[in-house]
Formats: structure tokens, C-alpha cells, sequence
């Protein structure tokens, strides 16, 4: 399941994402993952949680942050929740060029049975549908 913390730029979503994944890992059995464009959360995450600095990894397109998920998912089959915090910004992109990605995410949350949450930067009325259907 792909859950969506949206809000204006400057509201606080990454406070609330790390509180989430923090308070998530306390009871997780399994691996919980954060991927970042940098490791500056590294002291704010709890140290049971995997930062990962997607910039070291040469992601440039949707295709290949989902082959990226899947091969972490290939390596280690505990991975239980994936948080991303601005997914639109690690591509540089608006936001409704992200579709194939959220369809992608989708798919491996089902196939898989993990759960994402993801944050999103616009106002509720400026987010396209594939986004706006995962915010609840």
C-alpha cells in the first residue's frame, strides 16, 4: 500500500515522515528503508533504519528507482516499509510526470506486500489524481 504525505513547501512532511518511520521502526519485524537525495537525516533516524543516499546510486529515471526498490527487495526479502521523502525531487521533475512511478510502486507493493509512504510537495487541488488517491 503507497500512502502520501502532501503539503505546501516548508510545512514540515519530512518531520512527519521521520517521526512516522522512527516511530514505525520501535515495532517493526522487519527492515525498514528510507531513501533520501542525501544522508543528512542520518542523526534524526532511529538506527534501526536504512538510510539510503539515492545520489550515490545514479538514479535518472522513474524505470530505474523501481528497478532500484526491486533489487533492494531481491537483497533482502525482510524489507517491510519504504519511505521517500520528495520523490519528485530526486528526478528533478513536477510532480505529474511521476505517474509511471506511483503505478510502479503500485505494483511492487502488491507483489511484495511492503508499504511506501511517500511525500509530496503541492496543495491538494494541484496534485494529479495517481497521487491524490493514496493521501487517507
Amino acid at each position: 500500500m503507497i500512502h502520501v504525505i502532501y503539503g505546501a513547501k516548508g510545512t514540515g512532511k519530512t518531520k512527519v515522515l521521520v517521526d512516522d518511520a522512527n516511530n514505525y521502526a520501535q515495532t517493526a519485524k522487519g527492515v525498514v528503508v528510507y531513501i533520501d537525495r542525501a544522508n543528512h537525516r542520518m542523526h534524526d533516524l532511529n538506527r534501526n533504519i536504512r538510510l539510503v543516499d539515492a545520489s550515490h546510486y545514479g538514479l535518472e529515471s522513474q524505470k530505474d528507482i523501481l528497478s532500484f526498490i526491486k533489487g533492494m527487495l531481491a537483497a533482502n526479502f525482510d524489507i517491510e516499509k519504504i519511505y521517500i521523502d520528495g520523490l519528485a525531487r530526486l528526478f528533478d521533475c513536477n510532480i505529474a510526470e511521476l505517474g509511471e512511478v506511483y503505478q510502479g510502486l503500485e505494483d511492487i507493493c502488491k507483489e511484495f506486500n511492503i508499504n511506501v509512504t511517500i511525500t509530496a510537495s503541492g496543495a491538494l487541488e494541484t496534485l494529479p489524481e495517481f497521487v491524490t488517491k493514496y493521501i487517507g
